[in-house]
């Protein structure tokens, strides 16, 4: 077998979150989803079938994978959904076959030869010489909540995949650590641990990152991990099922919540079972819901064009794109999504479905200028060292003009 190639097919109810990113790419647990599966089969990423209207930004993500390409070589070519979060037990394709879900007819996985795999890039369908078989009950994600609410359940297992690539590890109870229960704490050699920090692991296992440092106090209770290069505040509370990816800035009580990575929640306030994307900053003492006061199942819409989907959750927060901000104090309600590049700057909650590029105040709502939003793009990133890459700059421009219409100029 020669390598995978992932097909993103579009579906599925996402939000934000795929504005900017092939839904393999999303942070599905320590690891992207991308990651674990190529690291569970041994093979390489060599492929990737998109929307075209992601296709520029996927291949600037990934150079060297063939993307709405075939690769090089004859194959056979193992195709995956990118919603696929692990692959289904005992499943194993002859050549020449695929596995569709029964729910929708989502091609979950096929087997093909280089001339199969063509047919399907330009027809985004199954060619007629591919023999399919239907299944039902696949671990597709559907919706945002079935990636990032069930992360931290995929902890431990990631740990697993990444034995040989974690580096060395310290026993942090030799830097004055507190460590409490017997599941794995793994914290690298590179992080820096200040006084009073308590990793309790009585209910699952964490993971603390290279050059991640930790503040004087801070608390960790597993399943949690924390990702490179990464700064946790002092006093802050790190609750479970948190994975909070690389270069962020988390301060406060955060539990339940997947940072993508490249983001600030640096102080106080409670942020629960939520989703945050990349570059996103949350301004001083903003806080959010995450229960209702029913205690009822929690709808959400996920963009303005979109259905108000029933989650079958209790506990469900908020999901936040990329490069979106909000002011200090800001108080977002249960089941609210803000949409790529948003700037919620209100003293009421911002509205539960949040446009992209919508500027929010309490005159009224209006657009964000696009050149003012990429200039602060930029600056919010060289002070990471990132480069805005031209094909991301080329998206956010389209993405702004599909929302200038119904945010309002």
């Amino acid at each position: 077998m020669q390598g995978l190639v992932f097909y993103d097919d579009g579906h599925g109810h996402f939000g934000p979150m795929t504005d900017l990113r092939s839904a393999v790419d999303l942070r599905s647990g320590i690891l992207t989803t991308a990651q674990r599966l190529s690291r569970h089969l041994g093979l390489p990423m060599i492929g990737m079938i998109v929307p075209k209207s992601i296709e520029g930004v996927v291949a600037a993500a990934h150079p060297g994978v063939a993307v709405n390409l075939a690769p090089e070589g004859d194959g056979p070519f193992l195709v995956l959904n990118a919603r696929l979060l692990e692959v289904p037990a005992g499943v194993a394709p002859a050549l020449g076959t695929a596995l569709v879900d029964a729910d929708d007819d989502s091609i979950v996985l096929a087997l093909l030869d280089r001339s199969s795999l063509r047919a399907l890039i330009e027809r985004r369908s199954l060619p007629a010489d591919v023999t399919p078989s239907t299944s039902a009950n696949l671990p597709l994600a559907r919706a945002a909540w079935d990636i990032f609410a069930t992360a931290g359940s995929r902890i431990a297992s990631d740990l697993k995949l990444m034995a040989s690539e974690v580096g060395l590890l310290i026993d942090p109870r030799d830097r004055g650590a507190t460590v409490l229960g017997d599941h794995p704490v793994q914290v690298s050699d590179a992080a820096v641990i200040d006084p009073g920090v308590v990793f309790d692991a009585r209910e699952g296992a964490i993971f603390i990152g290279p050059h991640v440092h930790l503040g004087i106090h801070a608390v960790f209770h597993g399943p949690c991990a924390v990702l490179e290069k990464t700064r946790i505040a002092d006093h802050a509370t790190i609750k479970a099922n948190t994975v909070i990816g690389p270069h962020c800035r988390i301060g406060g009580e955060v539990g339940g919540t997947v940072f993508q990575g490249f983001a600030n929640k640096s102080h106080d306030g409670h942020l629960g079972d939520s989703w945050i994307g990349s570059w996103a900053n949350l301004g001083a003492s903003t806080v959010n819901s995450n229960l209702l006061n029913t205690y009822g199942e929690v709808m959400m819409k996920l963009t303005p064009d979109g259905p108000r989907i029933r989650s079958g959750r209790q506990f469900l927060g908020c999901v936040i794109g990329d490069h979106a901000k909000t002011a200090i104090g800001t108080r977002i309600m249960t089941g609210t999504a803000i949409g790529t590049g948003a700037m919620v700057a209100t003293s009421t909650p911002p509205p539960t479905t949040t446009p992209a590029f919508a500027w929010l105040t309490d005159d009224g709502t209006r657009a964000y200028r696009f050149e003012k939003f990429i200039d602060v793009a930029r600056t919010v990133m060289s002070r990471r060292e990132i480069p805005l890459q031209a094909a991301v700059e080329d998206r956010l421009r389209v993405l702004h003009a599909e929302a200038t219409a119904e945010v309002g100029s």
